[in-house]
């Protein structure tokens, strides 16, 4: 189950991709045939209040049961699922190692996360992928680096990862793959030839946590988990009538501070990034923005208005769609989508 978290795999043919946060379970199923695909069913569980706490399953008789009503909603065609590890559960690192075979390479992950990685928590998980190098790295090398490579680790806890895995196998799903919602959103932009080139950030919504993750001519280079919260709250009843109070603690200007404060971290990222890593080298193109807010639209405009590079909302030109067309929202199923994209595993 644990193998290859990273590995592409080949197209297949009806595949779910399943995404659990604090707040919802999420289900994509897809059916591929060459490069055509359709979303056969969709469904979104909320969950209630204290069934999983921070990525953590806090219930977990409460989520299977969840999860059983949520595969039954839509009588999904096929038990083949792709699931994305709650962000906030995920280490993500990227290293500069010799550019050798993968074999060698692999002593030396396991040397960096054993003396030179700390870790959130105990008996880790970990598998990497080599990243290919951007299209502007093209230009000889300095002598020092030319024979360095860029390799992701990615490390999850394995008490977690056989949590979901035997949620799964109860709910007699096929557990194919695990991966980081980063990957998912890149495989969507890529099968939905969403132009990405330059260097873009997708930005990921959820109503207590964002997904920050920068990418480079299609390449990833960077993500980022951050906790703001968009959940809806109360209009306020003040018996006193004061105006003041009202206009601080409304539903509108909770939405407003959440707004500019992800503006906030995402200028800090953009700046670290083209400060520290890309040395000024090129400039941000475009912010895609996708998630399941209930005001996502009108976060594109705020967003617009507070940052510099053009904003817009992931959108995917002739994506076929079976029943209930009428609500999909790309926005909201981007990380199942691009999980469930991921074939059915050989």
């Amino acid at each position: 189950m644990y193998q290859n978290i990273l590995r592409k795999l080949t197209n297949g043919h009806q595949t779910l991709g399943i995404e659990i946060s604090d707040s919802s379970i999420k289900i994509c199923e897809v059916q591929q045939k060459g490069k055509a695909v359709r979303v056969l069913k969709f469904t979104t569980r909320p969950l209630e209040e204290g069934i999983v706490s921070d990525g953590h399953v806090m219930d977990y008789d409460r989520l299977r049961e969840a999860m059983k009503a949520a595969l039954g909603a839509r009588k999904f065609g096929t038990r083949h699922a792709h699931f994305a590890i709650p962000s906030q559960m995920v280490m993500v690192r990227s290293l500069k190692l010799p550019d050798i075979a993968n074999k060698e390479l692999k002593k030396l992950v396991q040397f960096e996360m054993k003396n030179n990685m700390s870790m959130a928590f105990d008996d880790p998980y970990y598998d990497f992928i080599k990243l290919k190098k951007a299209g502007r790295e093209t230009k000889p090398a300095a002598s020092n680096s030319e024979n360095l490579c860029e390799v992701l680790v990615v490390a999850a806890s394995t008490d977690v990862l056989r949590v979901y895995t035997k949620l799964f196998e109860e709910v007699k799903l096929i557990p194919s793959s695990i991966e980081i919602k980063s990957f998912s959103l890149m495989r969507m932009i890529e099968w939905g030839k969403i132009p990405s080139g330059g260097i873009n950030v997708i930005v990921h919504v959820n109503e207590l946590y964002s997904e920050f993750t920068i990418i480079e001519n299609g390449t990833f280079k960077l993500t980022r988990n951050i906790e703001v919260s968009f959940k809806s709250i109360e209009e306020p009843t003040n018996p006193e009538g004061n105006s003041l109070l009202n206009s601080f603690s409304s539903p509108e200007q909770a939405f407003q501070n959440a707004a500019q404060d992800l503006i906030a971290e995402l200028e800090r990222l953009m700046n670290f990034y083209y400060y520290n890593l890309n040395k000024g080298e090129g400039t941000f193109q475009h912010i895609l923005l996708s998630g399941d807010i209930a005001e996502l639209d009108k976060l594109a405009l705020v967003m617009s208005d507070g940052l510099t590079p053009p904003v817009s909302m992931l959108e995917w030109n002739g994506l076929s769609i079976g029943r209930n067309s009428a609500a999909w929202s790309l926005g909201s199923y981007a990380v199942p989508l691009g999980l469930a994209l991921r074939g059915k595993e050989a």
